[in-house]
């Protein structure tokens, strides 16, 4: 093939390119035709931690049924993110679907609010399941101190994992087999092992402590040691570690979730109107000592560790409830 006829190849492929990129780059959740998903913060501008309300209104093709109508993020939320509350979406009058959800940053700047998406089909077109992604939008968020420089996250470490019995067994495995092999060797001989003296009856074993006593106990030392007055980001660090170790008794996986996650998975029973209430104040307070660096004064520290012990009397007033109903039902 001579130089020309090259060139006029590699022109040809170069204008296919431009042709096809976007729709090559195109992703497959895109929006399609006749439908629109408006993403409407509610205020442009807010403080690290406070509560953003968005508001949502879908347009939909008269063909495209949805198969939820509670909006999910699009993908994991970064952590300085925080999904507070999602309402489901209802039908207004003129056929759009308008919900509201809540969220809060904690990192300063100009912040871009999650994508959210749901499920559809549309009736024709051999468009069986498809997935709707919502606009984009985004919240200025300014800083609580002076020197918003020094607000910076810092970094979540995962607790390192729990160590295993595997080196105790084989030490006992080891232990026994030598035993064996010298009780072996003594008969060979021709002398008979001594036999082992009687086991004292066991009494009963006692009784494990009890988890809201142990947290109880946790958060009196807590206090004891005057961390607000000393290190209030350790205050507020050692309170809620009492109260997420007393969820994990309970069965809830606490110590690895974030706020949001745990709201999410705590039981109904956990989350009444007032320990609801409690718990957003609590945890709250506890994100942004950590993440935005806010420092309360002694008397704020000791108001939140009263109402963590308040949040604990709850939890566990809630345990005799939620096993009657449990009962009742089997």
């Amino acid at each position: 093939m001579s130089r020309v006829g090259r060139c006029a190849g590699l022109g040809m492929i170069a204008i296919l390119l431009v042709t096809l990129g976007p729709v090559i780059r195109r992703p497959l959740a895109a929006q399609v035709r006749g439908q629109h998903w408006e993403v409407i913060p509610e205020t442009d501008s807010a403080t690290v931690g406070d509560t953003v309300t968005l508001r949502f209104r879908l347009h939909l093709d008269e063909r495209d049924l949805l198969f939820d109508t509670i909006p999910r993020p699009a993908a994991s939320t970064p952590d300085w993110v925080r999904v507070l509350q999602v309402d489901k979406l209802q039908r207004d009058s003129n056929r759009i679907f308008v919900g509201r959800a809540r969220i809060a940053f904690y990192r300063t700047g100009r912040q871009p609010v999650p994508i959210f998406e749901l499920p559809f089909m549309r009736s024709v077109k051999g468009l069986s399941r498809g997935t709707l992604p919502s606009d984009t939008a985004s919240v200025e968020i300014v800083p609580l101190i002076a020197d918003p420089s020094s607000a910076t996250l810092r970094d979540i470490k995962e607790p390192p994992p729990p160590r295993g019995p595997g080196a105790l067994v084989l030490v006992a495995g080891a232990a026994a087999l030598l035993a064996a092999g010298w009780i072996t060797w003594r008969v060979r001989r021709g002398h008979a092992p001594q036999p082992a003296p009687a086991a004292a009856p066991e009494g009963p074993p006692p009784a494990p402590p009890d988890p809201y006593e142990i947290a109880v106990a946790r958060l009196a030392a807590v206090e004891r040691e005057r961390w607000s007055e000393r290190d209030v980001a350790r205050h507020y660090q050692a309170v809620t570690d009492a109260l997420r170790d007393y969820l994990e008794s309970r069965g809830v996986p606490a110590r690895e979730r974030t706020t949001s996650e745990l709201r999410w998975m705590l039981p109904s029973g956990l989350l009444s109107d007032r320990t609801g209430g409690r718990f957003e104040d609590v945890f709250g307070d506890a994100d942004l000592v950590k993440f935005a660096r806010w420092r309360p004064d002694p008397g704020t520290a000791g108001a939140f560790l009263a109402e963590a012990r308040e949040l604990l009397a709850d939890w566990s007033a809630a345990r005799p409830a939620e096993k009657a109903v449990a009962d009742a039902i089997r």
